[in-house]
């Protein structure tokens, strides 16, 4: 009974998080209009239902469609008249999580200075209500790449009560984590938080399409205990001691995942001295190794570096015409993390997340620079 109240207790303060999440952007009255809400802030003047907050009607992505209203937005943030043409189009699309993705997108790539109305924009789909994993987990992602790290939180933990029996559940949490103490500020018990749900992947028996998800996983512990050395804390090892790696540390670590299931992505990475690692060649002379090829779930794919030369690495998506896409949120997005060593012992964790061109075979979506 204990253990029902406290994963009760826990549920309810990922739904309090994602609703505060919502809620803030109906608190601001400035933003109000570019967020089309020109009367008032309920949920039943949005258009996506009752009072009750339940979906009545959920336009399905079409492929190919976002052309159109990208184009007439991407004028609109040229000429700066953005926040009435969305006004328009949002009356138009507003029953649709993708237009609200892609337009968010859109908003956030334009200029970092959008980052605050692209956040709005892209809170919409937690308005509608709608408990879709995988659309929550887009919706995660943006917020990370727009820096709204606590929101991000709450919406990752919330996808973790709903989809429990997905490892990637669990290591969207902990790397989400790992990134705030690295950007934000180092906050042990984010930290202490991060290696719980590292450790609950190894721990657990998964799905058949996610065999070997142990090893990114035991990649990310060691990662982390090296991340808690630098803050001086110690015995944090969670496993039995034959897990643990002596002088594990990495110069770099580049993690390829994606936001949509059942999908074949495959992990490049191109070397500064032009060799390129991926499932067909998993060596390189300086010591890079990649992981296995993840041909469902959600990845990831792990290229790691022990001490890597100076210079530029390419990280590349390949995919096939067969990858799916999901009917609320569009095409298939890669989410890349890349860690590398800092001088003095520190780390450096960068964040994106890419949306996949069906049109393109191979696609660039990240460079990471050593520097000498």
């Amino acid at each position: 009974q204990k253990e029902e109240a406290e994963t009760y207790r826990e549920e309810e303060q990922c739904r309090a998080g994602v609703a505060a999440f919502a809620a803030e952007a109906c608190e601001e009255e400035e933003v109000c209009a570019a967020f089309a809400w020109p009367e008032s802030c309920s949920s039943s003047s949005h258009g996506f239902g009752g009072a009750d907050g339940v979906v009545k009607d959920c336009e399905a992505y079409v492929a190919g469609k976002e052309q159109d209203y990208l184009r007439v937005l991407e004028d609109a943030l040229r000429s700066g008249g953005v926040e009435d043409v969305y006004v328009r189009l949002r009356k138009e699309r507003g029953s649709s999580p993708s237009f609200f993705l892609y337009s968010a997108s859109l908003v956030l790539n334009h200029s970092s200075e959008n980052a605050v109305l692209a956040s709005r924009i892209c809170s919409n789909c937690l308005e509608m209500d709608v408990q879709d994993v995988q659309m929550m987990r887009s919706v995660g992602y943006f917020l990370l790449k727009a820096d709204r790290m606590e929101f991000a939180l709450a919406v990752f933990d919330r996808v973790r009560a709903l989809a429990p029996a997905e490892p990637q559940s669990f290591l969207d949490g902990a790397l989400a984590r790992t990134l705030r103490c690295l950007r934000g500020g180092f906050q042990e018990v984010a930290f202490r938080e991060a290696i719980e749900l590292a450790t609950t992947v190894m721990n657990n028996h998964w799905a058949d399409r996610f065999a070997e998800i142990e090893w990114p996983a035991l990649v990310l512990l060691h990662m982390l205990m090296d991340i808690g050395a630098q803050q001086g804390l110690k015995d944090l090892w969670p496993l039995e001691d034959k897990f643990r790696t002596p002088d594990f540390a990495l110069g770099l670590v580049v993690w390829l995942g994606w936001d949509t299931d059942h999908t074949d992505i495959d992990l490049h990475v191109v070397e500064p001295s032009g060799h390129e690692i991926f499932y067909g060649n998993k060596h390189s002379a300086i010591g890079g190794h990649i992981s296995r090829d993840f041909t469902q779930g959600y990845g990831p794919e792990v290229y790691v570096l022990k001490a890597p030369p100076s210079g530029t690495y390419t990280v590349k998506a390949k995919y096939y015409a067969s990858h799916q896409q999901s009917t609320l949120t569009g095409a298939t997005s890669a989410v890349i993390w890349a860690l590398r060593s800092t001088a003095g012992g520190g780390a450096e964790l960068k964040f994106d997340t890419v949306r996949l061109d069906r049109n393109k075979h191979m696609m660039e979506v990240m460079k990471v620079v050593v520097p000498a």
